[in-house]
C-alpha cells in the first residue's frame, strides 16, 4: 500500500456513500480515485503546494483524507501526515463548498489540521456515473496574509482608541500636559472645543491681547481671521502670520470609519526662529558682500602692481611684482567664491582650476602648448583653511612654470586631489626636475618658503618637494577637520 494513500480506506468510504449497488461502478470510481492519488505527487510537485485527496463519510460535515502528497519544489505546511485524519467544515469551507456546489472553490481561507492558516482550491472528482465521489485540494501558505490583516485591524483598533482617549476629558487632563508642550487644540465632529491645554489658552490669550478661551473653532475664526484658512484646509502642516507672530500649525483628523470624529490641532509659536533665520540669512549676505568689496580690493591693488611694474626694466623686479600679483589674485579668487557660493564653505576643486587658469594666462606665452589639468575628488573647506590651500597650491604651480618649465613650450602639470580624513593634494610636472643637492628646509626660494609656513602654522599638515622620473612632485598633505 503506498504510504500516500489509502485505499482501503477509500473504498469503505465508497461503500458507506452508497450511491449505487453496482459493485463493478464501485470498483472503476475506486480506480479514479487511485489513478489520481498515484500522479498526486507529480501534481503537488508542479504546483509547489501540498495536496490531497478528501472523501466524505455519511456525515456530509465531516471528511477524511485518503491521499496526500508533499512538493518537492516548496516548503511543505505539515510536519507529519495527515492521512486518514478528518477534515471539518468549519476549518476546511472550500472543501465543502465544491462538494455541494458540485464547482470549483477557488482560493478559499481554512486552517490545516495543524492550525496553520491556508488558502484552499478544491475541485470536484466525478465518478464513472458523474456524482461527485472526492475533492481534490491544493493548499498553500496564508498565514503572511492573516498576520497583515491583523496588523492592519491592530492599527484600526489602535487609532480608535486614541480617539476614543483623546475626548476621553477624565483621563486626558493630567496625562497631556506633561507631554505636550505644544498649544492643544481637540475639537469634535460639530467644531466645538472638546479639549485644550493651558499652553493654547495662554497662546490665544496672547494673540488677543486678552483673555480668550474660545468654545469652538467659529468663535477662534471671528477673534483671530488669520486662522481661518488654516482649519479650513486639508494640509497638515500649515504656517502662518497672526498679528505680527509666527504660527506653525498641524492637524490631525480623527476618524471613525469615514465619518469625521474631530481635529487635533497643534500650535506653536515659531516667531523667535524665524527671526533668527532672518538675522541668518541678513548676516550671510553681509559676509558675502564683505568678501566681494575684499575682492574688489584686491584686484585694484593688483592692478596698480601692474601699472608699476610696466614702469620696470628690470626682469628680476619684474618677476617678483608677477608673483606679488599672482599672489594677490590668487587670494581675490577665494574671496569671490565665498561671495557667489557659501560664505563659509567653498569646493576647492573649482577654485584651483581658476587659479591654473590665472597662472597659465599670466605667466606662459600664447604660443605655449603647456597643459594645467585639475583631477581628483572634490573638496570643501572653511575659509581658514581654503585661503592658504589656495596660496599653498598657487606657489607650487608658479614654481613648476617658472623652473620645471623654464626655455620650454611643451609640457604637462597634473594637479591631483584626494579627499579624506587627511587631504592630499599633489602638483606634478615633467620638466627639468630638483636641482642637486635640493633641501626643502634650506632653499631660499621664497614662494615655497611661504608655502612651507602656511602648511605648518594654518593648515597643521605637512609639505613635501620629490623627484620624479621625470620632472618633480610636490605633495600638501593636511587634516580635513
Amino acid at each position: 500500500m503506498d504510504k500516500t494513500y489509502l485505499p482501503e480506506l477509500a473504498a469503505r468510504l465508497l461503500r458507506r456513500q452508497a450511491y449505487t449497488p453496482d459493485e463493478r461502478v464501485l470498483e472503476q470510481d475506486l480506480n479514479i480515485i487511485g489513478s489520481l492519488a498515484a500522479n498526486l505527487p507529480y501534481i503537488a510537485d508542479l504546483a509547489g503546494a501540498d495536496m490531497f485527496i478528501d472523501m466524505f463519510t455519511e456525515d456530509r460535515r465531516v471528511a477524511i483524507v485518503v491521499a496526500e502528497a508533499r512538493p518537492r519544489t516548496a516548503p511543505s505546511l505539515y510536519s507529519s501526515t495527515v492521512l486518514g485524519q478528518a477534515a471539518y467544515a468549519e476549518n476546511e469551507p472550500a472543501v465543502f463548498q465544491a462538494f455541494n456546489t458540485e464547482k470549483p472553490a477557488l482560493n478559499v481561507r481554512g486552517i490545516s489540521q495543524e492550525g496553520v492558516p491556508i488558502a484552499q482550491t478544491v475541485l470536484p472528482v466525478r465518478g464513472v456515473s458523474g456524482e461527485i465521489i472526492a475533492v481534490l485540494i491544493m493548499e498553500r501558505d496564508n498565514s503572511s496574509q492573516v498576520q497583515q490583516e491583523k496588523s492592519l485591524k491592530l492599527l484600526s483598533e489602535t487609532a480608535q482608541k486614541l480617539t476614543d482617549t483623546l475626548f476621553n476629558l477624565d483621563s486626558m487632563g493630567n496625562v497631556l500636559p506633561t507631554l505636550i508642550h505644544d498649544a492643544l487644540l481637540i475639537t469634535n465632529g460639530k467644531y466645538e472645543v472638546a479639549y485644550m491645554n493651558k499652553v493654547a489658552e495662554n497662546l490665544f490669550t496672547s494673540l488677543c491681547g486678552t483673555y480668550f478661551a474660545p468654545r469652538s473653532l467659529i468663535e477662534i475664526e471671528q477673534r483671530l481671521p488669520q486662522l481661518t484658512p488654516v482649519f479650513s484646509s486639508e494640509l497638515d502642516v500649515e504656517e502662518v502670520q497672526v498679528g505680527g507672530r509666527t504660527l506653525l500649525v498641524r492637524s490631525l483628523s480623527l476618524l471613525d470609519g469615514s465619518v469625521l470624529k474631530g481635529s487635533v490641532y497643534l500650535l506653536r509659536d515659531i516667531t523667535e526662529l524665524r527671526q533668527k533665520e532672518k538675522q541668518l540669512i541678513a548676516k550671510s549676505a553681509v559676509i558675502k558682500e564683505i568678501h566681494h568689496r575684499v575682492k574688489n580690493n584686491l584686484q585694484t591693488i593688483a592692478s596698480l602692481l601692474r601699472l608699476q611694474m610696466r614702469r620696470v626694466d628690470v626682469p628680476e623686479v619684474r618677476q617678483a611684482f608677477q608673483e606679488s600679483i599672482n599672489r594677490i589674485k590668487c587670494i581675490a579668487l577665494v574671496h569671490e567664491f565665498f561671495s557667489r557660493e557659501s560664505p563659509e564653505i567653498i569646493e576647492m576643486k573649482s577654485c584651483i582650476e581658476k587659479i591654473a587658469a590665472m597662472l597659465r594666462e599670466s605667466m606662459l606665452t600664447v604660443d605655449s602648448t603647456v597643459v594645467i589639468t585639475v583631477q581628483g575628488d572634490k573638496i570643501y573647506l572653511p575659509s581658514e583653511k581654503a585661503t592658504p590651500v589656495a596660496i599653498i597650491v598657487n606657489e607650487l604651480l608658479q614654481n613648476a612654470l617658472e623652473h620645471g618649465m623654464a626655455g620650454r613650450e611643451a609640457g604637462q602639470i597634473a594637479v591631483d586631489i584626494v579627499a579624506g580624513p587627511r587631504v592630499q593634494i599633489s602638483v606634478a610636472d615633467d620638466g627639468r626636475g630638483l636641482p642637486a643637492n635640493f633641501s626643502l628646509e634650506s632653499m631660499t626660494n621664497l614662494g615655497l618658503q611661504i608655502a612651507l609656513t602656511l602648511v605648518r602654522e594654518n593648515l597643521g599638515g605637512d609639505l613635501r618637494v620629490l623627484p620624479r622620473e621625470k620632472g618633480t612632485r610636490a605633495e600638501l598633505v593636511f587634516p580635513s577637520g
